[in-house]
């Protein structure tokens, strides 16, 4: 019974140790990327002409967030209300999901190409590690 509880605790020690591995793993090697901070820049090195720049970027780009999640919750309470509904109405519940994912992907893309003309190829190498992290989810 020990054994049991032994070897049971093992491989949930194993389990999750691989449950909080890196998720930059391809980056372990590369010392530039272990230390990383969600949506740091630092990493791109960027003169003071960029930086500027960027600080307009991401100003706009809260704001158009902030804009973004109070849409959001509107059609969220939309889509509650289709729920509470004596019958389902798929058609408009799919034009009610289609719409909230076409706004975010309008900002990041949007965004995105703002901060993409912003920085050298180098730059744009290093940033695209990080990518995901600029999503609107």
């Amino acid at each position: 019974m020990i054994k049991l509880k032994i070897l049971t605790l093992l491989c949930s020690i194993i389990f999750t140790a691989n449950l909080f591995a890196d998720k930059y793993e391809h980056h372990e090697k590369n010392e530039e990327y272990k230390h990383h901070i969600y949506k740091n820049l630092d990493y791109l090195n960027l003169s003071e002409t960029q930086l500027s720049k960027l600080k307009e970027i991401l100003k706009e780009y809260k704001r158009e967030s902030k804009r973004f999640y109070k849409f959001e919750r509107k059609k969220e309470k939309e889509l509650t209300q289709l729920i509470e509904k004596k019958d389902f109405d798929e058609i408009t519940y799919g034009k009610i999901l289609d719409e909230i994912n076409q706004k975010s992907k309008e900002i990041e893309i949007k965004n995105l190409k703002k901060i993409h003309d912003l920085l050298d190829t180098t730059q744009k190498e290093k940033f695209s590690h990080f990518l995901k992290e600029w999503r609107i989810e």
